[in-house]
């Protein structure tokens, strides 16, 4: 494999912000290997959102693993790529099987980065250590692929898209799903944060990214009839639609989910409510520009692991304990300066 321009193929088969977040290894392998084609697999139902939009990966490709005849189009892909290295962010068994057969077969180097393991038998820089996403990520592609240069610092690679031009329509983004119900702020809250932020700035447009799923389609039912002033605007668009629709909003204020890292890759400011799981390993961004609101010390987030992992929660002290009148105190600011 040539140092200098190998054909480098980084593989990430995970969820939406997952994908994201993936971006800033793209961005810094790319600092390294200005002249390679490097090329970014993530699921094939994630692909959609970059679509219309610039990455520094040469191309975003969907993948899929789950039939013999995904496994087939995907070793003629990567035949016809090319490919010298296969990088896998965070490792999947599924296409960890693939990779090591086609590595085997073709001599196309495979490395991975597996973020539960532990240390023991594992070369990755810092492997165990829990730290923000992002720099875990970076971790793998410098463990692998860094060309003996400094370690990269995740503040320094934040993801972004490139060549996003979108002018401010005056609106906020509220991210009001998330994969979990113990990761959602309350649907009233965000519906009294909407009234606190349209008395005070009534030119701002308030708007809800919403999919089709039944479960969005309930979300958007209860939020209709707590919503009086009709104050909300649901947008139900194709993914490839959202980068320039959040893009040209002002703020995002939600949950911590895919819709979040979506609008920080846009260039936007962001406020995340975190509730389960602790900010310092699942926001990995610039706290100034990225500020969230977490409520700590809480027995009951560490009582097994290091974060909770309840899917259901009667208490809800985590984000409950977050107050709609801190919130809009901390966002009036930045909508008075807009």
């Amino acid at each position: 494999m040539s140092k200098k321009s190998p054909t480098i193929f980084i593989l990430k088969y995970r969820a939406l912000g997952d994908s994201i977040m993936g971006l800033s290894t793209i961005t810094y392998l790319r600092s390294i290997y200005p002249n390679s084609k490097i090329y970014y697999g993530v699921r094939d139902w994630t692909a959609a959102l970059y679509e219309r939009v610039e990455t520094d990966a040469d191309q975003v490709i969907p993948v899929k693993f789950d039939s013999f005849s995904d496994f087939r189009r995907m070793w003629k892909l990567f035949n016809l790529l090319g490919v010298d290295h296969i990088h896998e962010l965070h490792l999947s068994g599924r296409t960890k099987r693939f990779c090591k057969l086609y590595s085997m077969l073709t001599k196309a180097k495979y490395t991975f980065h597996n973020h539960h393991l532990d240390a023991k038998g594992m070369q990755v820089h810092d492997q165990g250590v829990l730290k923000p996403l992002i720099q875990r990520d970076l971790d793998g592609a410098y463990t692998f692929l860094g060309e003996n240069k400094d370690i990269p610092n995740y503040l320094d690679f934040e993801p972004r898209f490139k060549n996003l031009k979108v002018t401010s329509d005056f609106s906020i983004i509220f991210g009001v799903v998330a994969t979990r119900q113990t990761k959602m702020w309350a649907l009233e809250n965000f519906v009294k944060l909407a009234n606190k932020i349209k008395e005070s700035f009534p030119h701002y447009n308030i708007k809800v990214p919403l999919s089709n799923s039944n479960q969005d389609k309930s979300i958007r039912e209860k939020l209709s009839k707590l919503d009086k002033g009709n104050h909300l605007e649901y947008i139900i668009e194709p993914l490839a639609e959202l980068p320039e629709i959040i893009g040209a909003a002002d703020l995002y204020i939600g949950n911590d989910t895919g819709l979040k890292h979506l609008a920080i890759s846009t260039g936007i400011k962001s406020y995340t409510f975190f509730g389960p799981e602790p900010p310092n390993e699942w926001h990995p961004y610039d706290e100034k520009r990225h500020p969230y609101f977490y409520i700590e010390p809480l027995e009951c987030r560490t009582r097994t692991a290091h974060y909770c992992g309840l899917s259901e929660c009667e208490s809800m002290i985590c984000l409950d304990n977050i107050q709609v009148e801190k919130v809009f105190e901390q966002v009036n600011q930045d909508l008075r300066n807009v």
